[in-house]
């Protein structure tokens, strides 16, 4: 029986301690500092750092990778999808294997939604889009928006709110001669 409760009491301990290193791993993951390490995203960092939401725009939010780049509807969600994101990264930083300043011009192009942002990153800090001070224009287009009488999501209008004229951008480094 004292065998029994010494194994359980271990197991306890083992747990506890491996549930506190995962968690200062997720929390040390989080910040822009580490998003930034890998050479692919300093691209990405820098075009954030001069966005609407980047550290250098006075008096705005000022959004983390995480804010945007990962879902707020749930504990379980965010883990998982965080988890995703980190395997794919790691692997195509492993292999290599990363898309070109093209693929992601026609990906941004192309679709509704820029790669990886969630509506819900948005509504975590916008959560009045109706309200006083707000122009009438914006009031219409956010009364269908919540009333779901359209398909658009928050980066459709809002394009630049991330990384500025992220498009522009990439171009320019084309033309540059550069790569990620």
């Amino acid at each position: 029986m004292g065998r029994i409760i010494t194994g359980f009491v271990l197991g306890a301990i083992i747990t506890a301690v491996a549930a506190f290193i995962s968690a200062s791993q997720i929390i040390s993951t989080n910040h822009v500092s580490f998003c930034k390490s890998c050479h692919e995203m300093r691209f990405f960092y820098n075009t954030w750092v001069t966005g609407p939401h980047g550290t250098h725009n006075r008096g705005t939010i000022r959004a983390k990778c995480t804010d945007c780049h990962l879902p707020h509807e749930g504990l379980m969600k965010y883990l998982i999808t965080k988890a995703k994101a980190g395997m794919s990264d790691f692997y195509a930083h492993m292999t290599k294997k990363k898309a070109s300043l093209k693929e992601w011009i026609a990906e941004l192009e192309n679709t509704k939604r820029p790669r990886k942002v969630y509506e819900s990153g948005c509504r975590e800090c916008h959560k009045e889009l109706i309200g006083s001070g707000v122009p009438l224009k914006a009031i219409l287009a956010h009364r269908a928006y919540l009333l779901r009488e359209t398909d658009k999501t928050c980066v459709s209008c809002h394009k630049t709110a991330g990384h500025g004229d992220l498009i522009a951008q990439l171009k320019e480094k084309i033309k540059q001669g550069g790569e990620l």
